[in-house]
């Protein structure tokens, strides 16, 4: 409980410093949230295939939070970061995978992705096609742990999905603000939205027994 807390109160500090400052607060306590959440994945998994893969999920966000809090743009090094951090997280919820593969689920992401790329079309120029691939790899993802949770049934899983899909909401708020126009809730949205998904990912290894 007490880790969860300090996660929660880390994760506040980094968002009231984006609107308020001190600036070195907003500069630390976003990837030392994400530390805290790998130090509690590491105490929290069982050292198998799935505890692994979500820790490697987590040091690859943490690389690229990074890159996107550097002074100098590296968004296409943080976008690289999270998009090999996304291709992690589906290893993990696929290896949980079992059993019958439903198609109407991916057909729902798919729709979802072209509606998001079509809506940003206008404002991405030469960013066209990493964006549409990082689409295609977050819907995969997503598309991963509602299989996981489809065919589970358990609570690991179902906090996984739900992970997926808090997480796909924050990339589209990310998008919006960088391609579309910025919004002054743009930090409180996108990063609240991150650190619950990434929390939630965490969760996984917490709760239950994974398969």
């Amino acid at each position: 409980m007490w880790v969860w807390l300090a996660i929660a109160l880390s994760a506040l500090l980094h968002i009231s410093a984006a609107y308020s400052g001190p600036r070195w607060q907003f500069y630390f306590f976003k990837p030392f949230t994400l530390v805290l959440l790998l130090v509690l994945a590491w105490q929290s998994g069982s050292g198998d295939a799935y505890h692994w893969t979500i820790m490697v999920g987590l040091a690859l966000s943490l690389v690229g939070d990074v890159f996107l809090m550097l002074p100098n743009d590296r968004f296409i090094a943080g976008l690289t970061s999270f998009l090999l951090a996304h291709i992690a997280y589906s290893a993990a919820f696929w290896s949980q995978f079992g059993g019958g593969m439903v198609w109407w689920l991916p057909a729902l992401l798919a729709a979802a992705g072209v509606i998001a790329l079509l809506l940003l079309l206008p404002g991405l120029g030469r960013w066209v096609l990493p964006v549409a691939v990082y689409i295609a790899v977050i819907c995969q993802m997503a598309w991963a742990a509602g299989e996981y949770w489809l065919t589970a049934s358990d609570m690991p899983a179902l906090l996984a999905f739900v992970g997926a899909l808090v997480f796909m909401f924050s990339d589209l708020c990310l998008a919006f603000n960088r391609f579309r126009g910025a919004f002054r809730s743009a930090t409180a949205w996108i990063m609240g939205s991150y650190f619950l998904a990434q929390g939630l990912f965490v969760a996984t290894l917490a709760t239950g027994v994974v398969r």
